[in-house]
């Protein structure tokens, strides 16, 4: 048998017999292409191996190198007719990157021979293998960055591409498992973890891609959850062109987008980035590039420009000094007054939708590398040049709304207070866009004051924001209406999806009072104060009440308070008397669901069975 598969396997590498197809990596905002995965097929008829096994044979008789010049080759030769600006992933075994026959193939010249640059191919790690010489690994790497090379790590969360992976490259886009991405819908497990992940990469800088999209509800959760792109057989099956999504799909995906933004614009205290974009005129990618150069010769204060395509999506920026350096020296004018704006254009840059918060905006600038971090940022509308925002406007809103904020927030946890949180409930609820309330009361705390003292009260507060900024995501907003009273505002509605969140904070804040309380009272669950009344008593440890009232499939036609219908002051001591000081969840009338914990997690419920739906919670006694 393996006689056989290795005669197939020479056969079809000594004749050539892989072609290769193109799936497009597309926005999860705008719908528009960042770039394509070249994957190769195996074109001999009657074949009996697959791709993978063919790899895995040439692993085992040492022609690896052969198959994937074979493969590259193939996949570079239609290259130069992708859509304009977009990437093209190639997949690269990590243990071949750093060979001299790999680096002669992809010289700046021989790159130009298929018209492409650097900027436009993306290394796409695999993890068919681990890495041998890690320091050579990152070295080649290194090498290849410097060169403006791109690259990505697939599989992430799967085989050997974790995290020690990520460090040691550096990458510019990490590739989803899609054992992560299916189903992603039905388990919270996995949609907490992507969303940590989403989290991770823009505090680095990364974009993150959800490989194997398949259905529509995969497709709502990665939105919802943030990730940048995806790519997918719901998205668009691999194909010989370069084939671009269809209107339909990039109206639907612009949709989806749009309502989670709106939601998260209203949540947000900074506002959007209209509110401060300058709508300055770009130039096409076809102008000589030698028109921009003369015209900031002319004009001081033009810094910078960007690039578009004739579609009107962003293809590059031309800065003043990157400009000049390039027009500059004994032979700069000649090399390049024949290029276009397209040509020369950087691809690095910072592009962001116009519903994009300021926030978030000011902290993707301020992470860009040191050479980059004051061009202007591109702003976008549905995936289309609309204008752009200096480095300078951008951090003068940030330090004026941050004195807004710091006005309205609680000066113990710096969290948002009650002006804040009303204001976001009144919008979510007037423009009927479905949200949960989370309510959440420290239960006990006054004796826990009284006895350990002011200071060690505050750093029991402390803890509770601190779980709440742990857990949450970042789009929640997290809210302290004073004292022991918290809330969380989030556009989870899915009781699962609600109650793993609870269940998170519960679990954390469990485990994170421990070092507030010493030994014996930790051990026998309770300390000794006085109550209200000035007599001694026996409290229980610290415990967290949360309730949670959500508008989906419901109405509320009154939102000038904090909670709809002041609902909240009934059911929570409703909730408080039947809960006993123990972990339990249970249903109340009004789509009412309370957690509570006794220092740490218990999962069994005292009072009864209680079942999650789909529209709520119920149970019985």
């Amino acid at each position: 048998m393996e006689t056989y598969q290795d005669e197939e396997f020479f056969t079809i590498l000594n004749g050539a017999h892989i072609k290769t197809v193109y799936q497009p990596i597309i926005s999860l905002q705008s719908g528009s292409v960042l770039g394509y995965e070249a994957l190769s097929r195996i074109c001999l008829l009657e074949c009996e191996l697959n791709i993978e096994q063919l790899f895995s044979i040439a692993r085992r008789v040492r022609k690896l190198w052969d198959l994937e010049k074979l493969c590259r080759t193939t996949a570079l030769e239609t290259a130069a007719k992708k859509v304009r600006c977009s990437k093209l992933f190639l997949n690269v075994d990590p243990n071949l990157i750093h060979d001299p026959d790999l680096r002669e193939g992809f010289t700046h010249e021989k790159l130009e021979e298929y018209g492409l640059n650097p900027d436009d191919v993306v290394f796409e790690i695999t993890e068919r293998s681990a890495i041998g010489e890690m320091n050579i690994f990152k070295d080649s790497i290194a090498h290849y960055q410097k060169q403006n090379f791109k690259i990505a790590i697939e599989d992430f969360g799967a085989g050997y591409s974790g995290l020690s992976r990520v460090c040691a490259l550096h990458p510019n886009y990490i590739k989803i498992d899609m054992e992560l991405v299916r189903d992603i819908q039905a388990f919270a497990n996995k949609s907490s973890l992507v969303g940590s992940i989403v989290k991770f990469c823009r505090e680095m800088d990364i974009s993150l891609i959800a490989e194997g999209i398949e259905t529509e509800e995969e497709l709502d959760t990665l939105i919802r959850l943030g990730v940048d792109y995806g790519q997918g057989y719901y998205l668009s099956r691999p194909q010989e062109d370069f084939t671009e999504p269809s209107i339909d799909l990039k109206l639907e995906i612009k949709d989806k987008h749009s309502k989670v933004s709106t939601f998260v614009q209203q949540l947000s205290v900074f506002g959007t980035i209209d509110s401060i974009c300058r709508h300055e005129e770009a130039v096409q990618d076809q102008l000589p590039a030698v028109d921009v150069y003369q015209q900031m010769q002319q004009d001081e204060q033009i810094r910078e420009k960007f690039v578009l395509n004739s579609d009107g999506t962003i293809c590059g920026i031309l800065t003043r000094g990157y400009l000049f350096e390039r027009f500059g020296g004994q032979f700069g004018y000649n090399l390049n007054m024949k290029r276009t704006a397209g040509k020369l254009a950087l691809r690095s840059f910072l592009q962001v939708d116009r519903t994009a918060t300021i926030d978030d905006v000011a902290r993707l600038a301020m992470e860009r590398e040191t050479s980059r971090v004051y061009d202007s940022v591109a702003v976008t509308d549905q995936g289309l040049y609309y204008g752009t925002i200096s480095v300078r406007d951008l951090l003068m809103a940030t330090i004026s709304i941050q004195v807004q904020r710091a006005t309205q927030a609680n000066p113990l946890t710096g969290l948002p207070g009650n002006a804040v949180i009303q204001g976001a409930i009144s919008s979510a609820l007037k423009d009927n866009r479905p949200f949960s309330l989370i309510y959440l009361d420290l239960d006990n705390f006054k004796a826990y004051n009284d006895a350990y003292g002011f200071p060690n009260g505050d750093r029991m507060i402390k803890t509770v924001a601190d779980t709440i900024r742990t857990c949450c995501r970042d789009d929640d907003l997290k809210g302290h209406i004073g004292g022991d009273d918290f809330v969380i505002v989030s556009a989870l509605c899915r009781a699962d999806a609600v109650r793993a969140l609870c269940d998170r904070i519960v679990f954390t804040f469990g485990e994170s009072i421990r070092s507030l309380y010493n030994e014996e009272d930790w051990n026998r669950g309770y300390i000794i104060s006085q109550n209200r009344h000035g007599f001694t008593e026996n409290f229980p440890i610290a415990t967290l009440s949360i309730a949670v009232v959500t508008n989906c499939g419901k109405t509320f036609a009154r939102h000038g308070g904090a909670l709809p219908g002041g609902c909240c002051g009934q059911e929570k001591k409703q909730a408080q008397a039947a809960l006993n000081g123990r972990a339990v969840s249970f249903y109340v009338k009004g789509s009412l669901t309370v957690w509570k914990t006794l220092g740490k997690y218990i999962e069994l419920p005292l009072h009864g069975r209680y079942t999650f739906l789909e529209n709520g919670i119920d149970g019985s006694r």
